[in-house]
């Protein structure tokens, strides 16, 4: 519940802060590595935090600016997941981001994209032909998918080659997951480096 009030009181300073933020020269440069730890867990937002934990994966991606500043840019991700309850995911996606500053160096994020989910069961599945039930091995699909997301991290733009830690937590609503359940959520709490090189 304390991760709630935290991720909702983030929210609001972006939005008080974000407009009033210093619009001076930055130093930023397109193209960052974006690399990132996954947790991935089948889940509303907010719930069974520590679930998390037991599902890593790992994710690379970049970005570009909108304005030559950091604070809209356009990432791409393509992340890999393991969940030995729900089966393994590949998932791509790409977000719009806004980047307001809540201080010297000090920022948060608030993001909204479309992605696809490639999710394989994490057991065998059967099929019945003939009246018998017949292996299809480990099928998984594909599902659309729209990832919503918020940010806190820190970076220094005037290093050479400077990198931005963050962490992230995203909710993923798939659709088309069965006829029974169209639409499911699952979440994703992120770490991660933005690494800017020199140009």
């Amino acid at each position: 519940m304390k991760f709630k009030y935290v991720i909702i009181g983030l929210l609001c300073f972006a939005l008080h802060t974000g407009y009033s933020q210093d619009d001076s020269v930055h130093n930023y440069r397109n193209f960052p590595l974006i690399i990132t730890l996954q947790f991935h867990s089948f889940s509303m937002p907010f719930k069974n935090i520590k679930s998390n934990f037991s599902n890593i994966g790992i994710g690379i991606g970049t970005e570009v600016s909108y304005n030559k500043k950091s604070n809209g840019v356009q990432q791409f991700h393509l992340i890999w997941y393991r969940n030995k309850n729900m089966g393994n995911g590949l998932l791509a996606y790409s977000q719009a981001v806004w980047r307001p500053s809540i201080g010297s160096n000090l920022y948060t994020e608030l993001k909204l994209g479309v992605g696809y989910l490639l999710s394989k069961g994490p057991s065998e599945s059967f099929k019945q032909k003939n009246g018998e039930w017949i292996s299809v091995g480990k099928k998984g699909k594909g599902m659309f998918t729209i990832p919503v997301g918020l940010s806190v991290g820190y970076e220094n733009e005037n290093e050479k080659t400077y990198v931005s830690p963050f962490a992230s937590y995203q909710l993923l609503i798939a659709t088309d997951y069965n006829k029974s359940i169209p639409i499911v959520p699952y979440t994703l709490i992120q770490l991660g480096n933005r690494i800017h090189f020199e140009d």
